[in-house]
């Protein structure tokens, strides 16, 4: 755990017991006594219950009437594991600490406070020295910002120069220009190309809000995978399944990606970013695409394809790199 976080404890009383793991701090008064554990590895719901057992027992063998535990278990990243999920599901007073992150989690049925610790560490994670607008410069979403301003250029540019008919025609996915010229590159230009200003405000206002909350959640390489193959994906299900003549822009394939990958991590990595819940996620899912289906001139096969895409790569990364670990 970063030592800022070991720093606040002994700032709010708390003294050190032991050098090595499971460090524990204590803090002490006349009847009560409080106890952190923090672990830098996984441990079970067993091992964890019996190491408190002892620790009960020795404080109040020394005349402590009441001990409160809390164990917070570090871990390097939100990606939790099962074993982590189903122990904080079973064992009261456990927090997570994702170290990539600096932000504690703590689980709708865990309590949200504990001797005044919770308010402690967010102020550290919120620091001047890290903080830009309430968001710590590791959690910054700058591919996101990135991106917008790449959106907003492709569109302004041909504007503001009178070549904006030119520039769709010559980036727009169509299936005929892909399939039969073999302009392959159209599957990724589309992508950053709007047909108006309110399509192009639209799509960076929900790029916006998504990627403030999945870009830290997945690491920006992962980030960026989910981004352009769910854009390309949903380029060519516009392909397979659009019978119109009529080319194709928008970012909304791979924004619509990023929504199935939000909802991927709410199904089988439920806690990962805080604030978000499944049925919050359904909801926007859902309210999206029929959006889509009930609008004119809406390429709702690419919504669909970066849809599926998102979600199956989240999936798919996420399995692969617990594989490797």
């Amino acid at each position: 755990m970063r030592q800022e976080y070991v720093k606040g404890l002994i700032t709010k009383g708390y003294r050190q017991e032991f050098e090595k793991e499971p460090y524990i701090f204590t803090r002490k008064n006349e009847k009560e006594c409080f106890v952190v554990l923090l672990l830098e590895q996984e441990v079970t719901g067993e091992l964890l219950k019996k190491k408190r057992m002892q620790l009960d027992a020795f404080l109040k063998n020394q005349g402590f009437l009441s001990v409160y535990q809390l164990c917070i278990i570090c871990t390097e990243d939100a990606m939790f594991s099962q074993t982590l999920l189903d122990l904080v599901e079973e064992t009261p007073n456990v927090w997570l600490f994702a170290k990539d992150q600096r932000r504690m989690y703590r689980y709708e049925h865990q309590p949200m406070e504990f001797d005044g610790l919770c308010q402690l560490f967010e102020g550290i994670s919120l620091e001047r020295n890290g903080k830009v607008y309430g968001i710590t410069k590791e959690t910054f979403p700058y591919i996101t910002v990135i991106l917008i301003l790449l959106n907003v250029l492709c569109y302004f540019i041909p504007v503001l120069t009178g070549h904006y008919e030119e520039w769709l025609d010559a980036g727009m996915n169509s299936r005929y220009l892909v399939l039969g010229e073999g302009q392959v590159y159209r599957l990724l230009t589309h992508m950053f190309l709007h047909g108006s200003w309110s399509h192009l405000a639209n799509n960076m206002m929900v790029l916006g809000v998504l990627g403030v909350y999945l870009e830290p959640a997945l690491g920006r390489k992962n980030y960026l995978l989910v981004y352009f193959l769910a854009g390309i994906t949903g380029g060519l299900f516009s392909i397979a399944l659009k019978t119109s003549a009529v080319g194709s822009v928008g970012a909304s394939g791979a924004i619509f990606g990023l929504s199935g990958a939000l909802l991927a991590l709410e199904l089988f990595w439920k806690g990962k970013i805080p604030g978000i819940t499944l049925r919050r996620v359904i909801f926007m899912c859902v309210a999206s695409l029929y959006s889509g289906f009930t609008a004119v001139n809406v390429d709702n096969a690419a919504h669909i394809g970066g849809l599926l895409a998102g979600f199956l790569l989240v999936i798919i990364t996420n399995k692969l790199r617990k594989k490797s670990t």
